[in-house]
């Protein structure tokens, strides 16, 4: 075995066990906010999440793009001072720029007060502006780690700090604190998460690797750069987080607070899929790859590989979730935000569309062609025109049928464009198999949602559901014998028979 996939098997179980035990844990604190927390604070809530996703646009200038790319070149060309040199420039320049950013946001307070309709906005923006910060700081150390295969430290942090975040939200909101509470448990959070990150990159591996100093490749990072930061500008309009500006400036906070908990459905759905483990694996993986081979049919069998993946996945979790939908929300969370059903049933149908962008990304990034994604963010004009425009008429329901097909057009158009660079094709019949093998789920699953009466009985019946979808896979294969044999390297056990 060679110390590559020695290294990517390691990596895959710190991982796996990260995948299984910290979003189990942020699961059962979202529930907990969620049953606590009235739909208005919680639209209050998660308008904060959404001015931090904005922060990290602006704060950004397509750092964490660069580091996804680079650092992965640049530790297997061991080429070690540009690295260090380009992690420390990246914590400072987004320290300066996110403290900017909230001298910006205090000093025009009135007006975000009264375009969001929230009562006095800015004192939450001010209560949480050191957990804003600290939170952009991590994700500059926490790609680095993930960049370099060092899965275990991230592993490692986010366990301990999601028994210190589940402890402090609970204290903190039993004792009546409400909104001001969770954000200060999340500040708490967010400060151990980023001291012991560092600690563990400059113990874990800045001390122990050194190299000759070289010409700092400031061009080619810049260039590199622009064209991922004006990508990350139509990236952010085509975001939920525009949405939830949107919704508050027409329909109020409450109406954010039933979109963003449809919205949250998904994202917990989307962690806990075995493909969504290994994606801060596959992208450093799939980067060093093509720095040693930059064959181009060799990129297509990649892709092809990683779509047949997410498909494996993506089709029966759709099937079971738009099939469950209603009674997960009521058994696992609270019937007040039953209202949100129909628009979670938009998002999970449209969920297998954002799967199928991974991997375009990553080719896409490979060839450094980063501005086809640019240009395909002439979307965000149609998502934000859209958003206002029929949000008057079609409400919540209606603003996320325009995201949702604002990626799928974005999709389409970076697929067509990247073929001008690379041969891909797709390959049809693996998926024509998974389709035909999910629609055959769809049949048991339909009449085994009369068994799921209360929050017991709703997971053994996903349960249920999982087994048949493994059965019948495990009948009518969807891979090949040498990408099973694959599989199955990264896995602690050779288990993977579909």
């Amino acid at each position: 075995m060679t110390d590559q996939t020695t290294n990517i098997k390691k990596n895959a179980q710190y991982i796996f066990i990260q995948k299984m035990t910290v979003p189990v844990i942020n699961l059962l604190v979202t529930i907990y906010i969620v049953k606590k927390l009235s739909i208005s604070d919680y639209g209050i809530y998660n308008l904060l999440l959404a001015i931090i996703g904005y922060l990290t646009l602006f704060s950004s200038m397509g750092m964490l793009n660069v580091f996804q790319r680079y650092v992965p070149e640049y530790n297997t060309t061991e080429e070690f001072y540009i690295l260090k040199k380009l992690f420390r420039s990246g914590i400072l320049l987004r320290l300066l720029l996110t403290v900017l950013c909230l001298a910006l946001i205090w000093l025009f307070k009135d007006q975000v007060n009264h375009l969001l309709k929230v009562e006095n906005f800015n004192v939450y923006v001010e209560y949480f502006a050191i957990g804003i910060i600290l939170f952009l700081e991590i994700q500059i150390v926490e790609v680095t780690l993930s960049s370099l295969l060092l899965n275990k430290y991230i592993l490692l942090s986010y366990m301990v700090s999601a028994v210190i975040r589940a402890v402090l939200i609970y204290l903190f909101l039993e004792r009546g604190m409400g909104i001001k509470g969770l954000l200060l448990a999340e500040t708490i959070n967010y400060a151990t998460l980023l001291v012991m990150q560092l600690i563990y990159y400059y113990s874990g591996y800045a001390r122990f690797h050194d190299s000759d100093r070289k010409p700092f490749p400031l061009r080619r990072i810049l260039k590199y750069a622009g064209f991922s930061y004006l990508d990350e500008v139509g990236e952010t309009i085509l975001d939920v987080k525009t949405d939830f500006f949107i919704i508050s400036s027409f329909l109020g906070p409450s109406m954010v607070g039933l979109y963003a908990f449809a919205n949250q459905i998904i994202e917990l759905v989307s962690k806990i899929l075995p493909f969504k483990f290994l994606k801060s694996l596959i992208r450093p993986v799939f980067f060093s790859n093509f720095t040693k081979n930059q064959d181009g049919e060799n990129l297509n069998a990649n892709f092809n590989f990683l779509l047949k993946i997410i498909a494996f996945i993506s089709l029966p979790t759709f099937v079971c979730l738009f099939l469950l939908s209603d009674k997960i929300i009521l058994y696992l969370f609270d019937e007040k935000y039953l209202p949100a059903l129909n628009v979670l049933i938009v998002f999970t149908t449209f969920m297998i569309i954002n799967s199928f962008q991974f991997p375009l990304q990553l080719v896409v990034q490979a060839k450094e062609k980063v501005k086809i994604t640019f240009t395909s963010k002439i979307f965000s004009i149609y998502n934000l025109i859209g958003d206002i425009l029929i949000i008057n008429f079609m409400g919540i329901v209606g603003v996320g049928l325009i995201t949702c097909t604002a990626r799928l057009f974005q999709n389409i158009y970076i697929y067509f464009k990247i073929r001008k660079y690379v041969p891909l094709t797709i390959e049809t019949y693996p998926f024509l198999k998974i389709t035909f093998n999910s629609v055959l789920l769809a049949l048991p699953v339909y009449f085994l949602r009369t068994m799921a009466t209360n929050v017991y009985t709703l997971l053994i019946v996903i349960i249920l559901s999982i087994l048949i979808y493994l059965l019948i896979s495990f009948f009518n294969k969807t891979f090949l014998d040498e990408e099973r044999e694959l599989i199955n390297k990264m896995l602690p056990k050779p288990i993977f028979v579909f």
